[in-house]
């Protein structure tokens, strides 16, 4: 038989020959034969994908059971296997870290599954910290990720779909949603979008994001991005799909909308009271660090009569002898600003972040002395990148650094009426934005009172017994709704 053909019925060593033959050169592939009184065969696998031990363990334990007279299949030891029909099929379960173990003659093979893939191990997570609440965080193991997500949620109707993408190297891509919460439309959709996506591999779960977002030129987050399972875990029980892929240990979560970008995870593990100013402050602090300097330009350049008189003679004394306009000096402070910010970002953790402060510090004091930036220039750039830095969503942080440059030219062209002009067509865009069909400014245009009690505020548990109706969920309510049940009556100290 001609070892060209792509079946399985062969003698095992022209199987082995076909899968080396099409993965050569391949030092790490390995061909071991075994034997038992009624069978021969070979089994294929690539070290460092398998776990030695076991295979060697599984293949006596063949052996042994296969030496009984009569038995004519290869016998399935205690791991998983799958049947194996095609050379290609062999080849990609040797890839994927399976070791395919061939029978002379036979029509079909078997992937064990055995693999030992290298991964780290769980730790905490590195981009959303919280002083508060579980500290896991996802790795770049499929298999353990969906076990953490598990682990939290112990419900028969949470649902795990796998698609595969990738036409060189094909990646598993699993969503997940809890039946009976999530829209079947959000659903159909999500299927649909990572169903025609086409592509020769897929690195990370952030490359499938920009196949499926709505707006394909937006600089607002769509999706939301977490590495938590505690997150994706209450994005499900609101009816929304999580989607994770093999190698990526962050996850996406659609749908999503701009108030949700403003709220940490801690949020939700400390008392509400607390939680309330926090979410002020970053309220606020986003618009600051979009608005600031180019409110700070404007006043200095077109409107200094709303100043007040005694600050605007400090401001005119310190611009005084600087050889550039306004403008100019506050998109040279902020291109140094991000500058160092990358800087820092890309050195060694140990020296990153001492290099980011002292260059920001020894730059700044350099510039003010050499008489190029005034000292209220410094403030008010160092004062929008801490504001930045208050954001807990990545991609709003990235979206407030990239829209600082244009209100800033707005600004430094036509003043506050400038700010004013483009703040309006800021709103009109994040208005008609959707995220997998919800109003990205929801809840508040269009306005569902019900959803306020976790946007600006954070009410208490006790209050939020609903869903979001934002998502359109199929079940409303939390908690199941009792009518024989009564509530308890609150207790009262008597004197």
């Amino acid at each position: 038989m001609s070892v060209q053909k792509d079946d399985m019925a062969r003698r095992a060593v022209d199987v082995a020959s076909e899968i080396a033959k099409r993965l050569e050169p391949c030092p790490d592939l390995r061909v071991q034969p075994w034997s038992t009184q009624r069978d021969t065969g070979v089994a294929v696998w690539l070290e460092g994908l398998v776990d030695a031990d076991k295979l060697q363990e599984a293949l006596l334990a063949l052996c042994d059971a296969g030496s009984a007279r009569g038995r004519r299949e290869i016998p399935r030891p205690g791991v998983a296997t799958e049947e194996v029909g095609t050379i290609s099929a062999a080849v990609r379960a040797v890839l994927d870290g399976c070791a395919v173990i061939a029978r002379d003659g036979a029509s079909s093979a078997q992937a064990w599954r055995l693999d030992r893939v290298p991964a780290r191990s769980v730790d905490r997570s590195e981009n959303e910290p919280t002083l508060h609440g579980p500290q896991e965080a996802f790795i770049e193991s499929l298999s353990v990720n969906l076990a953490m997500v598990r682990k939290r949620l112990k419900s028969p109707r949470l649902k795990i779909e796998t698609f595969t993408v990738g036409e060189t190297s094909p990646c598993e891509i699993a969503i997940l949603y809890e039946e009976g919460v999530v829209k079947s439309d959000l659903l159909r959709e999500v299927r649909r979008r990572i169903a025609q996506i086409r592509v020769d591999y897929v690195a990370d779960i952030n490359e499938v994001r920009e196949f499926i977002n709505d707006p394909r030129f937006s600089v607002f987050p769509t999706t939301e991005e977490t590495e938590r399972p505690d997150r994706v875990v209450a994005g499900l029980m609101e009816g929304r799909v999580a989607m994770m892929a093999d190698g990526s240990p962050t996850c996406l979560m659609v749908p999503v909308t701009f108030a949700m970008n403003l709220s940490s995870p801690e949020d939700y593990y400390m008392h509400y009271s607390l939680a309330l100013p926090l979410r002020l402050l970053r309220h606020l602090m986003f618009w600051g660090s979009v608005l600031l300097p180019a409110l700070y330009v404007a006043l200095l350049t077109y409107n200094q009569d709303l100043l007040p008189t005694p600050l605007l003679v400090s401001v005119a004394a310190q611009h005084s002898g600087i050889p550039f306009p306004t403008v100019i000096e506050a998109l040279g402070m902020m291109v140094a600003f991000e500058a160092l910010r990358e800087a820092g970002t890309r050195l060694p953790r140990a020296v990153g972040q001492s290099v980011s402060i002292v260059g920001t510090l020894v730059i700044g004091d350099a510039a003010v002395r050499a008489g190029l930036v005034s000292p209220g220039m410094v403030i008010i750039v160092s004062a929008t990148g801490v504001a930045s830095f208050t954001l807990p969503a990545l991609g709003l942080v990235q979206a407030a650094r990239l829209l600082q440059f244009p209100f800033v030219l707005a600004a430094g062209l036509f003043g506050l009426y400038g700010v004013l002009m483009l703040g309006i067509a800021l709103l009109g865009r994040m208005a008609s934005l959707r995220s997998f069909g919800v109003p990205y400014l929801a809840p508040i245009a269009p306005t569902f009172i019900r959803d306020m009690k976790d946007v600006i505020i954070r009410a208490p548990w006790w209050m939020m017994q609903g869903r979001p109706r934002q998502f359109e969920p199929v079940e409303h309510d939390r908690v199941p709704k009792h009518p024989a049940r009564k509530r308890a009556p609150r207790w009262r100290w008597r004197p």
